[in-house]
């Protein structure tokens, strides 16, 4: 899952391996892609958050829909991505690298890594990049599309109102999750019975992941509040469904194996008027809008 910058230099050149540089800043929508094209990882391709990696917005959905499959495949294609090839994904920190790594898999191809500590890490060990886009390699990616690794609406709804056994994990910051700001929503709060588990609490430093067991003790005191265990059933989110992805990957490294996504997140729950919030620490109540 997991692979550092010298298991990624004695691979980065060979063509069963194929690198995606996903870096995006949310306030800066072109940040990432003038980074690319200033320097990345030799041979890296670019995946674009909102180009690439998530659909037009709509009323509902969320900010960051999941993308049209097919198209994303194609991409995935034209970099030379087959059965066989193991994928590598990295950012420089922000968190965006682990939504590549959990729709790669989404789609059905297994071998999908993540590089700790990132473009940063790769720049500090004073490895290679390029300003030079690498050639399209053209092989045939077959689309399997995962249906057990997400949960709908309707199944929100009816955790939202305590009932069902799984925890609801949201990844936003904690004074997003308190209420006592937002930025971006409708609703400020989170969904009722959902416990906060910040994304960035899953690194050492920007980039650079806790080991396994230290994962493990993260999540083991976040899911005690709610009385629950490493057999805890997960429902992950965050604002738009890219962050929560971070939490699946620390998740799915610590050994948690009944984690999915609710892609939409808080950004297409809040899109509801009629759906509840709660503030604070706790669940009191209040709908969203208000």
């Amino acid at each position: 899952m997991l692979v550092d910058v010298e298991w990624l230099k004695e691979r980065v050149d060979d063509e069963r391996t194929v690198v995606f540089d996903c870096r995006f800043d949310l306030a800066d929508k072109g940040a990432g892609i003038r980074s690319y094209l200033s320097g990345h990882i030799s041979g890296a391709y670019y995946l674009d958050l909102e180009k690439d990696l998530s659909s037009p917005v709509s009323i509902h959905g969320g900010r960051h829909p999941l993308p049209n499959l097919g198209d994303l495949a194609d991409k995935l294609a034209t970099a030379g991505v087959e059965s066989g090839v193991t994928v590598v994904v990295y950012d420089a920190g922000e968190g965006m690298a682990p939504r590549a790594w959990w729709l790669i898999r989404h789609m059905g191809h297994e071998d999908v890594r993540v590089l700790d500590g990132g473009f940063n890490e790769w720049c500090h060990a004073g490895l290679p990049t390029s300003d030079e886009l690498p050639a399209p390699r053209f092989r045939n990616f077959e689309l399997r599309q995962r249906t057990e690794d997400t949960v709908t609406l309707p199944e929100v709804e009816r955790l939202a109102a305590g009932e069902g056994d799984a925890v609801l994990l949201d990844a936003r910051l904690v004074e997003r999750f308190r209420g006592d700001v937002e930025p971006l929503d409708p609703a400020k709060g989170h969904i009722p019975g959902a416990v906060c588990a910040p994304w960035n609490e899953c690194f050492q430093s920007p980039g650079v992941w806790k080991n396994a067991n230290q994962l493990r003790d993260h999540f083991a005191r976040v899911l005690s509040k709610k009385n629950r265990d490493v057999e805890a059933q997960i429902v992950a989110y965050c604002g738009s469904g890219v962050t929560a992805c971070v939490n699946l990957f620390a998740l799915e490294m610590a050994g948690f194996r009944f984690a999915k996504l609710y892609p939409g997140s808080f950004s297409d729950w809040a899109s509801y008027p009629d759906h509840a919030v709660a503030t604070g620490d706790g669940d009191g109540a209040a709908h969203a809008g208000s």
